[in-house]
């Protein structure tokens, strides 16, 4: 089977997969860990209707999409929320946060510090979107690609859903993916090109910001 088609079979057999694999279930979505997570939580929300999963987010997910999602959206935000702060502790509190308060507030928690939505050129066939914490702690995060597509426009949030019109791929990996600065997502610090400073970066803040409890 192609890797473009590597949800599938989450969305067919969901009863098949582990647990620790396969967090949520049931006859309209399925909720699983990212197998490549870009942070310390990365799910993906997956739509098990045949007809819808197979169409573009951007628009597909429309006002009355969304509301009957949204129960779902909420349930991996509490996931990802409640494995998070079960394993760290804030040590450094700007820029995500205000107090240490607001870190173990849930609410608030959801609000700075995880993101929801899909990428505006999709690459995997079947519709999924992203609930993530916004560390971008991963050995997964590999290159520049992998970073401008949770970091810029190339990522629409959930909020900005649905768009008018479905939007150019080419342009828009362009625009974003190859042409598009790195711009570190704790201290807006410009990296341009430079992936491997980035990296190193990122380390460094997520150690700075986060300690294992």
């Amino acid at each position: 089977m192609s890797w473009k088609f590597a949800l599938e079979p989450y969305i067919k057999n969901p009863g098949g997969f582990e647990s620790d694999e396969v967090i949520f279930y049931d006859d309209k979505v399925v909720i699983i860990r990212d197998k490549f997570a870009k942070s310390v939580c990365h799910l993906l929300v997956l739509i098990r209707d045949p007809q819808l999963t197979r169409q573009h987010p951007t628009t597909a997910l429309t006002l009355k999409v969304q509301n009957d999602l949204d129960q779902y959206i909420d349930r991996a935000q509490d996931y990802a929320y409640k494995d998070f702060t079960s394993r760290y502790k804030p040590l450094k509190l700007d820029p995500f946060f205000g107090s240490d308060d607001e870190f173990n507030d849930k609410y608030s928690f959801i609000d700075s510090f995880i993101q929801v939505g899909v990428h505006s050129v999709p690459s995997m066939a079947n519709l999924h979107i992203h609930v993530m914490t916004k560390d971008l702690n991963s050995d997964r995060l590999k290159n520049k690609k992998h970073y401008n597509s949770f970091t810029t426009d190339f990522f629409v949030n959930w909020d900005k859903l649905p768009l008018d019109q479905v939007p150019d791929p080419k342009a828009t990996e362009e625009q974003y993916l190859k042409n598009h600065d790195l711009i570190c997502q704790y201290c807006s610090q410009n990296f341009s090109n430079k992936f491997a400073k980035l990296r190193q970066h990122l380390t460094q803040e997520f150690d700075q910001h986060f300690r294992a409890v």
